[in-house]
C-alpha cells in the first residue's frame, strides 16, 4: 500500500512540474517582443525624440529648457501613442541606445549622463507620465536591459 501511495505522490509531483513548466513557457511567449518592433519598421529610426528631450528635462535639473517640461511630455506621449502598444518599451530601449542626450560636463564627465535617463525612461509609460499600456498589457515596462 505504501508503494502504491508513493507512486501516486511522485506521479501528481510529476503532473504538476510539467504544468507549471507549460504555465511559465506560455507566459514568456506571450509577452516576447514581435520581430517587426525593430527600428525602421514599427520604430521610426531615432525614435522618440520628444521623449529623449522630456527625459533629459526631467532628470537634468541644470537643463534650461525654452518650453516647460509638460510640452516635451505631451509631445513624447503622443510620439509614443503613434508607436504599437507590443513595441513601446522597445521603442524606449532604442531610442536611449541610439539617441540619448549627454547634456555638459567636460572632457568626458558629463553633467548628466545617460544611465540615469536610461534608469527614469520606462517610466515614461505609466500612470503618472503618459499612461500607455504596453506588451505587458498594462502601463508598464521593465528596465531597458530587461525589454
Amino acid at each position: 500500500m505504501a508503494s502504491t501511495t508513493s507512486r501516486l505522490i511522485l506521479s501528481a509531483a510529476a503532473l504538476l512540474s510539467i504544468l507549471l513548466l507549460a504555465g511559465a513557457a506560455t507566459a514568456a511567449a506571450t509577452t516576447s517582443v514581435p520581430s517587426y518592433c525593430a527600428s525602421g519598421q514599427a520604430i521610426p529610426r531615432s525614435p522618440l525624440p520628444g521623449c529623449r528631450w522630456y527625459i533629459a528635462s526631467r532628470i537634468c535639473d541644470m537643463m534650461v529648457l525654452m518650453y516647460p517640461p509638460a510640452v516635451f511630455r505631451e509631445l513624447c506621449c503622443q510620439q509614443l501613442r503613434a508607436v504599437p502598444a507590443e513595441c513601446r518599451c522597445r521603442a524606449l530601449r532604442v531610442m536611449m541606445e541610439e539617441t540619448a542626450l549627454t547634456i555638459g560636463g567636460d572632457r568626458g564627465s558629463p553633467i548628466c549622463s545617460q544611465v540615469p535617463q536610461a534608469r527614469f525612461a520606462p517610466a515614461v509609460v505609466t500612470k503618472g507620465e503618459c499612461g500607455l499600456p504596453t506588451i505587458h498589457g498594462t502601463p508598464f515596462c521593465h528596465a531597458l536591459d530587461a525589454e
